[in-house]
């Protein structure tokens, strides 16, 4: 057992993640991105402790790779088992973080995530996306239908700023960028290194 927890001591000090290096990580899959989408859970954090809140976020974190799942299969109508069977090829791109994980006294606030995406048909409107995200997030998931996605190039500035707007927090806590709870939700994150979709 002390070993174990020498190890956790050392992941914990030596392989620190910072708010540079998740930037770094996502301008890498830049040329990637073609739609960015705010999605907002059920959970407010108001009036909960940091112990219920964590719990929240690992329910809103399973309900978004349940989302995410139904999503990439309903994108290639006839062949939704593509994304199963060759992942690296058709399953989208997405890059998440989450939000308001932590104890606030605004009781408007949600917990949200913001999710860049890509390696999407390009045939697809964004219109025809944002209904396609809206059914597997609300309806499938059962999570708030308060959902903003637009296309990259919709977006009122650059890529460069959505990321640093979606990493605010871990400007703020920089323990954010690393903790397992953090704001970087690595476990709904995928890069298809085949992607089909990249004009």
């Amino acid at each position: 057992m002390v070993f174990i927890e020498f190890l956790w001591f050392l992941l914990n000090n030596c392989m620190n993640y910072t708010e540079e290096d998740i930037l770094e990580f996502f301008q890498t899959h830049e040329s990637l991105i073609t739609h960015n989408v705010v999605a907002h859970t059920h959970f407010r954090p108001c009036g909960h402790s940091q112990t219920r809140i964590e719990r929240m976020s690992d329910m809103a974190r399973r309900s978004l790779r349940h989302a995410l799942s139904c999503f990439g299969k309903s994108l290639y109508k006839g062949h939704s088992n593509w994304i199963v069977r060759n992942p690296d090829k058709y399953r989208p791109l997405t890059l998440v973080t989450i939000e308001n994980a932590r104890e606030t006294a605004d009781k408007e606030q949600t917990i949200h995530f913001n999710i860049s995406l890509g390696n999407l048909p390009s045939h697809l409107s964004t219109t025809y996306i944002e209904i396609l995200f809206r059914h597997a997030w609300h309806v499938k998931a059962k999570q708030s239908n308060d959902i903003y996605l637009t296309h990259v190039s919709d977006y009122p500035s650059i890529q460069r700023k959505w990321h640093g707007y979606i990493l605010k927090e871990v400007r703020k806590d920089r323990k954010l960028a690393w903790t397992t709870n953090g704001t970087w939700d690595v476990t709904n994150c995928w890069i298809p290194h085949n992607a089909a979709n990249t004009d």
